[in-house]
């Protein structure tokens, strides 16, 4: 560096006074950012984070709530009689008439003994659930809710030996249990109600076997509050439901560990004493609370129970490529902002959506079961978030949506999805609008010369012309499990085109109704695209026959269609195509579909099972095509600049 270039911290003023010339007030400020930089963080700064959801008016007025507690406590203490020996004569008479007052008011020392257990469970509610919420927010240890504080209470009264053996039993019973109350296809609240009468019969058991035994052991279970119990196997279920075995078991132990030390906190005397004398203490505990949220929500350990369901899990269930999956469908039409757009005529069977779940948790994934509307993305970020280092998908969404409101339904989810970067099933936004669209479908189909019928849009009745020949297929232009009518005449006609805009608040697509046979076309994969073996329904009975008994030409020829069709309409991982055999043989396409395909008894099931796939391990390969995909995907590629073009010649070529 030049001794022109060179920089010092303070340069001398010009003759005018108006300071160092501008490059060099720009270099000081450079070199003020880069001291700022390398100036050492202080440790405070690395553990405190906050939020910022707090301004500085409302931090310190938290912090003098919290610190009003305290004052109080100092002057009670200085009122009570040698409290600090040799220090009772400097205390001033207006602070001892104070703190005498206020030991009458607020202290609890007076409610009787035998009373004193259900006055002390309210005040160390406050402790507990600071407890709690320092375990969840500050370590990220995820517990069953706050049921550590009920188990806390229910060791106090059965003793700690009769309650753990007795959630021991019940856990186990539960884990045991649960898997057969699945296979049965027992609903929810079903099965959690067979959960709460099994853990009754437990206790009851205890009670009959105690006094046979002469064991104080299997005596006390009869104590444990059957409520408190209760709310712990209902944790377990859910728990169950929504992730595996391992994650339920993990966060059942950190929550009886942490009921654990919420008992013996409890029962220290010195403790109980305090809370009794100064029961004004929960205010400032309950400020704890609120600084923890704001400035200790570190979550240091955050996800242990996935990690080591992602360790043992696969080594249990012998899969090496289990792999997080949540599934993500339309039960609820509640999860909105507003009530603008035209609502969702369908909702999910849950009979369908519960056999995909089955059939991936089987293969060992940790599944998830989410609502594909304005709470995914938050469920999404803490379900499967990807890897910071290499930009892994930590997890994949097989998209079982069909939407909540709106136009263009179907696509908010992959939207919302690839929006977020989240890895998914199925085809982009675009793709699956291009395939919605039955119009756009037919359009395309026709650019990439694949034979389809003929069609029409009608947006009121009035549209029907003579030159049309029946019979005629009609269904909504954009709806995706419409099934076609059948019409043979002209009030028909006008009739269906009046009910799907009314209903749908869309133009109906008419198209002429080609006699033949019916072929569903199963394709799975994308580099290469696997044709799973034919399907043919049979017309009016609904009867499938796989393989369909076609001579080895025209299955080829079907197949052809079917993967070129595929390809016209950006399809990706898997889809459906419809295709009839028109009286000349000639393959004709009816549709391509995207969604509503993994049913076990659909079609697509059908072609696998013939494939040799079970439902289990169809499920599995789409989500190994899809990961596939993806993984292909994250590699960190140069971007290369293009080349700078006259706009003029390309506009010119353009318009030529």
């Amino acid at each position: 560096m030049s001794r022109s270039d060179s920089v010092t911290p303070s340069a001398p003023p010009t003759r005018d006074g108006a300071g160092p010339p501008r490059s060099r007030l720009l270099r000081l400020v450079e070199l003020g950012h880069a001291l700022q930089r390398h100036t050492p963080t202080r440790w405070w700064a690395r553990v405190l984070r906050p939020k910022g959801n707090l301004t500085k008016t409302e931090l310190r007025v938290l912090g003098l709530v919290a610190l009003l507690p305290l004052f109080t406590i100092v002057i009670r203490v200085l009122a009570l009689p040698g409290a600090i020996p040799g220090f009772g004569g400097f205390v001033p008479d207006a602070i001892r008439t104070v703190g005498n007052a206020l030991n009458q008011t607020f202290s609890l020392t007076a409610v009787p003994a035998d009373q004193r257990d259900h006055i002390l469970y309210l005040l160390f509610l406050p402790t507990c659930a600071l407890l709690v919420a320092l375990a969840r927010l500050t370590f990220g240890i995820r517990v069953l809710g706050f049921r550590s504080i009920l188990i806390a209470v229910g060791f106090h009264q059965s003793g700690i030996l009769p309650s753990l053996f007795l959630i021991t039993v019940v856990v186990a019973t539960i884990v045991l249990v649960r898997p057969w109350l699945r296979r049965i296809r027992l609903p929810y609240y079903a099965r959690v109600s067979v959960i709460l009468c099994i853990v009754a019969m437990t206790m009851v058991g205890g009670v009959l076997a105690g006094p046979w035994m002469r064991s104080d052991l299997l005596w006390g279970v009869a104590y444990f509050p059957v409520i408190v119990l209760g709310m712990l196997a209902e944790g377990i279920a859910r728990t169950l439901d929504q992730d595996n075995m391992i994650i339920a078991s993990w966060r059942a132990l950190t929550t009886i560990v942490l009921a654990f030390l919420i008992a013996i906190l409890c029962q220290i005397p010195a403790l109980r004493g305090i809370m009794l004398q100064f029961p004004e203490l929960a205010l400032t505990q309950i400020v704890a609370i609120v600084m923890i949220a704001e400035f200790l929500d570190l979550r240091l350990f955050q996800d242990w129970d996935t990690k080591v369901a992602g360790i043992a899990l696969p080594k249990l269930l012998s899969n090496a490529g289990a792999y997080r999956v949540a599934v993500v469908r339309n039960r609820l039409h509640t999860g909105v902002i507003g009530r603008l757009g035209r609502p969702s005529p369908q909702k999910d069977a849950r009979r369908s959506v519960q056999s995909v779940v089955d059939a991936l948790r089987a293969s060992g994934h940790t599944v998830r079961v989410l609502e594909g509307d304005t709470s995914l993305l938050k469920e999404l970020s803490q379900f499967m978030p990807p890897n910071p280092r290499t930009g892994e998908p930590g997890g994949i969404v097989l998209n079982l949506a069909h939407g909540i409101q709106g136009s263009g339904r179907p696509t908010h989810v992959p939207a919302m999805l690839e929006m977020s970067g989240v890895a998914y099933t199925g085809p982009t936004p675009l793709g699956l609008a291009r395939s919605l669209d039955k119009a756009v479908t037919k359009v395309l189909l026709q650019q990439a010369g694949i034979p389809t019928a003929p069609f029409h849009l009608m947006m009121s009745p009035k549209d029907v012309t003579h030159r049309l020949r029946y019979p005629l297929l009609v269904r909504p232009r954009h709806e995706p499990s419409y099934r076609s009518r059948v019409v043979t005449d002209r009030q028909q006609l006008k009739d269906a085109v009046r009910f799907m805009v009314r209903r749908y608040g869309q133009e109906a697509l008419v198209e002429e109704h080609i006699a033949g046979r019916q072929i569903h076309v199963a394709l799975l994969g994308n580099d290469p695209v696997e044709c799973l073996p034919l399907v043919e329904v049979e017309e009016g009975k609904g009867r499938r026959i796989c393989p369909a008994k076609l001579d080895a030409r025209r299955a080829a020829r079907i197949r052809d269609r079917a993967l070129a069709a595929f390809a016209a309409c950006g399809c990706r991982d898997y889809a459906r195509v419809d295709i009839r055999l028109g009286p000349s043989g000639e393959p004709s396409v009816l549709e391509v579909r995207s969604l509503g395909l993994l049913g076990e008894s659909g079609s697509f099931a059908r072609a696998g099972a013939a494939a040799g796939y079970n439902f289990q391990q169809l499920v599995g390969r789409l989500i190994d095509v899809a990961r596939a995909r993806y993984l292909s995907r994250v590699v960190v590629r140069p971007v290369v600049p293009e080349p700078k073009r006259d706009e003029s010649v390309e506009t010119h070529r353009a318009f030529t």
